[in-house]
């Protein structure tokens, strides 16, 4: 046994052990430290879209914050994305609110997704959509191509009346067109993350 104690077997075995430790400790803390609460996040997503701080009125889903599951969005019977969180900015009473969604559009480059924010505004007893910010990708390689102009050209006076048109974002030619060269499954990921928006609206107007 001293033999053992002694030898360089021994002594790597118990540097490693201690190195372990350490590490193991370190990343406790750091754990704690850097641990951000669902509800700082969702006032990080909120400062992003609006510039400033907004208070959420209203949390319909959320899926970082509850036992919530992703409400999937379907175009010929074949799944195009997901809604992760929905939130309510402003008094509803008001009739002048805000619809605020982070949607997932599914059939991108090797099968990967677009996640976005969309900002949805009601007024005068219809909905439009506002802003779109990219939040993150997974497998897309040319992002770059995905500039500005590519979320600007979101933007959408009359949800209701293209979801009762059949109407949604594409890249093929047509009222919605919203391609970009060299990028087509990337902008097509991103087109369905915020044709969910559209769907999720469109029904939401024929309930009311």
């Amino acid at each position: 046994m001293k033999k053992f104690l002694k030898s360089a077997w021994f002594k790597c075995i118990s540097v490693l052990l201690v190195i372990a430790v350490v590490l193991g400790g370190i990343l406790a803390i750091l754990s704690d430290v850097l641990f951000v609460s669902p509800d700082e996040r969702t006032a990080r997503a909120v400062k992003k879209i609006y510039g400033e701080d907004k208070t959420v009125s209203q949390v319909v889903l959320d899926v970082d914050n509850s036992d919530s599951i992703p409400l999937v969005c379907k175009k010929d019977d074949q799944e195009i994305g997901a809604i992760n969180k929905i939130y309510i900015i402003g008094d509803l009473s008001s009739g002048n609110y805000d619809y605020l969604f982070q949607t997932v559009g599914y059939n991108g480059y090797k099968n990967g997704t677009i996640t976005v924010w969309v900002k949805a505004s009601h007024q005068s007893g219809s909905f439009s959509i506002d802003k779109v910010v990219l939040e993150s990708y997974e497998k897309q390689t040319l992002m770059s191509k995905l500039d500005g102009s590519y979320y600007s050209n979101f933007q959408l006076e009359d949800v209701t009346s293209a979801y009762k048109a059949g109407k949604d974002f594409t890249t093929s030619a047509g009222e919605l067109s919203n391609p970009v060269t060299g990028a087509t499954y990337s902008a097509n990921a991103g087109n369905n993350a915020v044709n969910c928006v559209i769907q999720y609206l469109g029904e939401l107007s024929n309930e009311n």
